[in-house]
């Protein structure tokens, strides 16, 4: 039978071959499952054999055949279900039509049998989706509600790199900052900061499935700018024409899921974008000019609660009131063209200039310090949860 709950029993009776729509997704459940135990850490604690412990689940399961299925599941994944009411579970798994909000906070996951009827994107039907279902078990249990900051340029060449870059080194003394280049065109945000050659994670080392990165792993192995600031950019040795990662997205939630500070160097305005889709504060770069009011009014006008900042300099054709104006933005900074800036995100001494590595929040004055100071208002938005 191929319903012990037994995964050893699970696979072992997968082997005779058998046509019927649950024998053909077993064997997914012995790859999966032994993949995604020896590429994650499901809580931050792992056993000497390299398995994972201590995420806590409750099963709450009609269906007595389905309940078998999500068991053998668990027990793939050395995982013990907790009691049926939740209590104390980091994740209820039901197959519940209106399972409401776990006990305590925790997150539903919602099973369904294949065949069974229904459109609901939101239920994974098994045995189908039994590497859904090991993705959504082994995605990182929060710790703390952290934020995402997405900088997004409505114009190219408006520095929207530079200030993502300047946000996540100003937050560096705060806690854990995560500097991740969300663009799939990008080139290195860590150029601007002068560590391209250190060793480490780049976005297309990350995986992007089984629930994601484990958050610890992913800030220990993230090159560091700063003990608090570390770097997630692409690798500029992929292939011309080569499709760029999504592990940049599955970092960022990963790093905010732990109550870090995430911020994305998201590119150019796209419909669509994920990344924007999950901020919690969604900054928009434009210039002083009538291309850059009309192309910041665009993501301004789908994204509830964005910022602007406008990049100005000597004989802008438009004053920064009427470029918010036009783009219907009401929350806006402005930020002036400074030569010495373009220079040292250039040559990769931007860190340093803004204070890095010099036991706090330096680089006040001189040439860096309006940016630093819009950076330190854009944390401030962050912090006090105007978005």
């Amino acid at each position: 039978m191929l319903r012990d709950a037994s995964a050893d029993r699970w696979v072992r009776d997968a082997e005779p071959v058998t046509q019927s729509p649950r024998s053909a997704h077993i064997a997914d459940l012995d790859r999966v499952s032994g993949r995604a135990v020896s590429t994650r850490n499901v809580s931050g604690r792992t056993v000497s054999d390299g398995r994972t412990v201590g995420t806590a689940v409750a099963v709450d399961v009609t269906d007595p055949d389905l309940d078998a299925d999500v068991r053998a599941v668990l027990a793939a994944l050395a995982l013990d279900p907790g009691p049926r009411d939740g209590a104390s579970a980091d994740v209820v798994v039901t197959d519940r039509p209106d399972p409401g909000v776990g006990s305590g906070g925790a997150r539903v996951v919602r099973v369904g049998a294949e065949g069974a009827g229904g459109d609901d994107d939101e239920v994974i039907r098994l045995p189908s989706g039994t590497a859904d279902l090991v993705g959504a078990l082994m995605a990182p249990v929060a710790t703390g509600r952290g934020s995402l900051v997405a900088v997004v340029g409505a114009v190219g060449g408006c520095g929207a790199s530079t200030l993502a870059a300047a946000i996540a080194v100003r937050a560096a003394d705060s806690g854990r900052a995560l500097l991740v280049e969300a663009d799939p065109l990008g080139t290195g945000i860590d150029l601007v900061l002068g560590i391209e050659s250190e060793p480490g994670l780049r976005v297309e080392d990350v995986r992007a499935e089984l629930g994601g990165p484990d958050p610890d792993a992913l800030w220990g192995a993230a090159p560091a700018a700063d003990p608090g600031c570390k770097v997630l950019a692409r690798a500029r040795d992929r292939e011309v024409g080569e499709p760029a990662s999504d592990g940049a997205l599955g970092a960022a939630l990963a790093h905010r899921s732990a109550g870090g500070l995430v911020v994305c160097d998201a590119g150019r305005f796209a419909d669509g974008d994920p990344v924007l889709a999950r901020a919690d504060l969604v900054v928009v770069v434009t210039r002083a000019d009538l291309q850059g009011a009309v192309a910041a009014g665009r993501p301004g006008g789908d994204l509830r609660g964005a910022t602007l900042v406008i990049r100005t300099q000597r004989g802008d054709p438009l004053d920064a009131a009427d470029v918010a104006d036009s783009a219907g933005i009401p929350r806006w900074h402005v930020l002036p063209e400074v030569r010495a800036v373009r220079h040292l995100a250039g040559t990769g001494d931007l860190g340093r200039a803004l204070g890095l590595g010099r036991g706090g929040r330096g680089g006040r004055g001189g040439r860096v310090r309006r940016l630093g100071a819009v950076a330190d208002a854009l944390l401030g938005e962050v912090s006090t949860g105007e978005w």
